[in-house]
């Protein structure tokens, strides 16, 4: 498996932790994998407004 950073900017960082303390998810990194699978083709067709 390899690994690409991605970064957090400051204001989202309070957000991102009370998703994580209220969901069990363990990490960060776990939060942008879960969103990117269950939600990616959900953003394509709402940015392309389809």
């Amino acid at each position: 498996m390899s690994q690409t950073r991605i970064v957090l900017a400051p204001k989202h960082k309070v957000k991102a932790e009370e998703i994580l303390s209220q969901t069990g998810i363990e990490s960060l990194s776990q939060l942008f994998s879960i969103f990117l699978v269950n939600y990616g083709d959900k953003l394509i067709a709402n940015i392309k407004g389809n």
